[in-house]
């Protein structure tokens, strides 16, 4: 029910307006909110009522870094092959967007921990040596085609498989419909 309901309130920001847009941004609203232990921001606190999906979420910041969708693309772009050994996962995929260290660098958020937070709640945490180890996107499309609310947008991170498949137990931190990252104390 909570998952239901919290995909529902997703669906209808995304419908009716995003919290997240900025002053002289109306085509892309934002998509990603990095808050922590950053050294760059491009936005205040919290508003409770203009981020209403993020306050019921209970994330709290006095500053952060957003990236649109657009601003995410204008990052240099990593295209990879993903297949994970789940019974749904059928086949490989094209994934494309730019690496996680590439984005955390940008609000600078280089070389901490970081959690990854889904729409419906779920989180994974990436220290920095797991960061390190796999050249980690934070993918926007799939297949040539942007990833979707409904689906896995609108980021997933993943990394590229190769010819092998991710186990299910690592499947467990490629978090899907990523929304916000906190970035943690090193």
């Amino acid at each position: 029910m909570h998952r239901t309901l919290s995909l529902l309130a997703v669906l209808v920001i995304f419908a009716f307006g995003a919290p997240g847009l900025r002053a002289g941004q109306s085509e892309s609203p934002v998509i990603l909110t990095i808050a922590g232990d950053i050294g760059a921001s491009n936005r205040s606190g919290l508003d409770a009522f203009r981020d209403g999906f993020l306050n019921y979420h209970e994330k709290t910041f006095k500053a952060a870094f957003q990236f649109t969708r657009a601003e995410l693309a204008a990052l240099p772009q990593v295209e990879i092959v993903a297949h994970g050994a789940s019974e749904a996962w059928t086949k490989p995929v094209a994934l494309k967007g730019p690496l996680l260290t590439d984005v955390l660098a940008r609000a600078g958020a280089g070389g901490k921990s970081v959690t990854l937070v889904a729409l419906d709640g779920y989180a994974a945490e990436l220290d920095p040596a797991a960061q390190s180890a796999q050249k980690w996107i934070l993918a926007h499309s799939m297949d040539g085609k942007p990833l979707s609310l409904g689906g896995r947008g609108p980021l997933w991170l993943a990394r590229d498989t190769g010819s092998g498949k991710a186990s299910e137990e690592e499947l467990a931190k490629w978090v899907w419909s990523v929304f916000y990252i906190e970035v943690g104390m090193q």
